[in-house]
C-alpha cells in the first residue's frame, strides 16, 4: 500500500515537472502569434530544478532603459498689442461774448488810426499856414547880430587902440594876434548875416560893416609890420603916416556901426 502511494506521488511530481515547460511553450506560441515576432530579450527563461522541491521561480530581468526624446520648447511669440486709440480733444466753441469783444477791439484800433491820421493832417496844414505868415516874434539873427556889433565895438575901442599904444615888440606881436584873429572872425559873421538877411537895407549895412572891419585889419597889420622892422627906427614919418591910416579906418568902422539898419528889432 505504501508502495502504491509512493508511486502515485512520483507520478504527480513528474506531471508537475512537465507542466512548467508545456506552459512556457504555450506562452511562447501565443506570444508569437500575437506579435508576429519572438524577442529573446523580452521572455524570461524558466529553469527547473530536479528533486523534490518542484519547479524553480524565473529569473528577474530589468526592463531596458530608454532615454526620453529631445523635444525643443515651443516658441511663443510676444502678444501683439495695438496702440490705444486716442480721440482728438474736443474744443469748446467760443462764446458769443468773446467774438463781440474782438470786433470791438478792431473797431477801436481803426478809430484810433483814423483819429491819428486826422491829427497829422491838421498838424501839416497848420505848419503850412504858419510858414506863410511873416514872423511876428524877434528876429532870429538878433543874437548873432548882437555878438557881431559888440565884437566890432571892442575892436574899435580896445583892440586897435592897444596896438597903437604898444611900443614893445613882444607885446605888440601878442596884441596883434588877438585883435587880428578877432577881426577875421567878425568879417565872417558879417558876410553870413548879409546873405541870410531878408531885408536889403540890413544886408547892405552888414556888407559895409564887413568891409570896414577888413580895412581896419589891413591898416593894423601894416602898422605892426612897419614898427617891428628894425630898419624903420629912424623913419618916424612913415610910422606916423601908418598910425593916421589906422585912425581913419577906425573912423570908418565907427560909421558902419552907427548905421540904423543894423539895429535890433
Amino acid at each position: 500500500m505504501e508502495e502504491t502511494s509512493r508511486i502515485a506521488r512520483s507520478k504527480v511530481r513528474r506531471v508537475h515537472a512537465l507542466a512548467a515547460p508545456i506552459g512556457l511553450a504555450l506562452v511562447l506560441v501565443l506570444g508569437g502569434c500575437g506579435d508576429g515576432s519572438l524577442s529573446d530579450g523580452l521572455i524570461p527563461t524558466i529553469t527547473t530544478q530536479g528533486g523534490d522541491d518542484g519547479a524553480s521561480a524565473p529569473e528577474e530581468t530589468a526592463p531596458p532603459e530608454t532615454a526620453p526624446p529631445d523635444t525643443a520648447p515651443p516658441e511663443t511669440a510676444p502678444p501683439e498689442t495695438a496702440p490705444p486709440e486716442t480721440a482728438p480733444p474736443e474744443t469748446a466753441p467760443q462764446p458769443e461774448g468773446e467774438e463781440d469783444s474782438g470786433l470791438n477791439g478792431r473797431n477801436l484800433l481803426l478809430l484810433a488810426l483814423l483819429v491819428a491820421g486826422v491829427l497829422a493832417i491838421l498838424a501839416v496844414v497848420r505848419g503850412m499856414s504858419s510858414s506863410r505868415k511873416p514872423a511876428s516874434g524877434p528876429d532870429p539873427q538878433s543874437s548873432r547880430m548882437a555878438d557881431l556889433l559888440s565884437g566890432c565895438r571892442w575892436v574899435h575901442d580896445q583892440g586897435s587902440m592897444e596896438i597903437l599904444r604898444t611900443s614893445d615888440p613882444a607885446q605888440l606881436g601878442r596884441a596883434w594876434q588877438v585883435t587880428g584873429a578877432r577881426i577875421v572872425e567878425l568879417e565872417g559873421w558879417a558876410g553870413s548875416l548879409a546873405i541870410e538877411s531878408t531885408e536889403p537895407a540890413r544886408a547892405t549895412a552888414l556888407q559895409d560893416l564887413g568891409r570896414a572891419a577888413s580895412g581896419l585889419r589891413s591898416a593894423l597889420e601894416s602898422d605892426v609890420s612897419l614898427r617891428a622892422d628894425p630898419g624903420m627906427v629912424d623913419r618916424d614919418d612913415l610910422v606916423r603916416a601908418s598910425a593916421q591910416t589906422v585912425q581913419q579906418r577906425r573912423m570908418d568902422l565907427d560909421v558902419a556901426l552907427a548905421n540904423p539898419a543894423l539895429g535890433a528889432r
